[in-house]
């Protein structure tokens, strides 16, 4: 089982060797590299629980093989993976970033209980908890947000270019748009490089440490500072002003 506070009961290697069948029921991505090569039936924990014989049955009638991203998978279950997949990635990085906005929050609350604007005040407990919390946990939001769904499309190759594209949409001003855009381009920016590009096998080692997150990073990071950053901004700004005016209107 795997809640928010990490995995529990893990599965033994002898009970993964054991198993005739694995039933995956998860909203989110998880690491399942070690079921490999078992045949594998992935669903929603809300079917799950709620249809529990039906998705047996499913499972035993169409589970396949599980192969690793970078290996070849059937139609099928890449077809399955997609129609779901963008869901699922997103689902992933809010995931990861509710902890920020939680510790972030309480830390600003606490900073107020010692008066609206004692923050203002240097070098006070008011200050540091707004510091901690306005200054530190929310602005981790938005690449925490971006890194994670980048992680989710391309496992941690997809982590560097995601977090890099999440603070170049705070720094633009795109904000948690930009960096939903920034994630999934990284994602899939770093899952394409892993898939399609070739090299010797005494440079295989590289790719994953360098090849990937430099390229990867330059592609994303220039195309949030030319492409997508100002015009995702002046969108932003745009609706703000006229959400602004819709309240001032008689």
């Amino acid at each position: 089982t795997r809640g928010s506070v990490g995995a529990g009961n893990a599965i033994t290697p002898e009970e993964v060797a054991a198993a005739d069948l694995v039933i995956v029921a998860a909203d989110i991505e998880v690491d399942l590299a070690k079921f490999a090569g078992k045949p594998m039936y992935r669903t929603s924990t809300g079917l799950a629980l709620k249809k529990t014989a039906q998705e047996l049955d499913k499972a035993v009638a169409e589970a396949t093989p599980y192969e690793p991203a970078g290996k070849a998978q059937t139609a099928t279950t890449e077809g399955k993976k997609e129609s779901a997949g963008a869901y699922r990635h997103l689902l992933t990085g809010v995931s990861y970033m509710l902890p920020m906005v939680v510790a972030g929050g309480l830390c600003i609350a606490l900073s107020f209980a010692f008066g609206i604007e004692a923050f203002k005040e240097p070098a006070t407990l008011a200050a540091a908890l707004m510091q901690i919390g306005g200054g530190s946990a929310f602005a981790l939001m938005v690449p925490v947000l971006a890194g994670y769904i980048a992680f989710s499309i391309a496992d941690r190759p997809g982590l560097t270019p995601g977090l890099i594209g999440g603070m170049l949409a705070v720094s633009t001003g795109s904000g948690f748009i930009g960096g939903i855009i920034a994630g999934f381009l990284a994602g899939y920016i770093a899952k394409l490089i892993s898939t399609q590009l070739k090299l010797p096998q005494s440079m295989e080692a590289l790719k994953p440490i360098l090849i990937i997150p430099l390229i990867s990073s330059l592609v994303v990071g220039l195309a949030m500072i030319y492409l997508i950053g100002k015009p995702v901004a002046g969108i932003l700004e745009g609706l703000t002003h006229w959400l602004q005016t819709m309240g001032t209107a008689n």
